[in-house]
């Protein structure tokens, strides 16, 4: 909060600028997990820094009732980018999906397989998946950044998982 009023009493653009630095690879990384795209999500997280500077002095003043600059960025950052996924249902589907990229060592055939089951998945479970196997976060990580709770990361990524393993496309993929 330190650098937020900094920013709002002395029109300190650098420490708007060291926010960014400190918060944005996280909220890009939470962002393309629940769009799947690297350009909604950086639109996404573009809006929420425009709308830190924008309620700057509402953030300061309730600094005592919130905790962190960046579990708000973080929240603002989640909504925008679920926002742009509930956009994108309303137009129509591109010809070519594209899909999440496998975690190194994977076989080339099963992982293409296997995420391209991930991208059908509902954009709760497809960003609590690609959050815990892609990116190897935490769940206290992952419901940061999603939300939810711990105890909800789990229930999601249990419901994804059993979601996959009933696709009979990956009948043929060893667990």
């Amino acid at each position: 909060m330190q650098l937020l009023g900094r920013y709002l009493r002395q029109g300190d653009e650098a420490a708007v600028a060291t926010l960014v630095d400190r918060h944005q690879a996280d909220l890009l990384r939470t962002a393309h997990a629940i769009t799947g795209e690297a350009q909604a999500a950086q639109d996404a997280v573009q809006e929420a820094f425009v709308r830190l500077c924008r309620d700057a002095a509402t953030l300061v003043g309730a600094a005592g009732t919130r905790s962190s600059v960046g579990g708000w960025l973080c929240t603002v950052a989640r909504n925008c980018a679920l926002d742009a996924v509930r956009r994108k249902r309303h137009a129509p589907l591109p010809e070519q999906v594209r899909q999440p990229t496998p975690p190194q060592g994977t076989p080339a055939d099963e992982a293409g397989l296997l995420w391209a089951a991930v991208a059908r998945l509902p954009e709760l479970e497809r960003a609590a998946i690609v959050l815990r196997y892609r990116d190897g976060l935490a769940y206290d990580a992952i419901a940061e950044r999603l939300g939810k709770t711990s105890n909800h990361v789990g229930v999601i990524l249990n419901q994804a998982v059993t979601r996959l393993r009933s696709d009979a496309r990956l009948a043929g993929i060893s667990p």
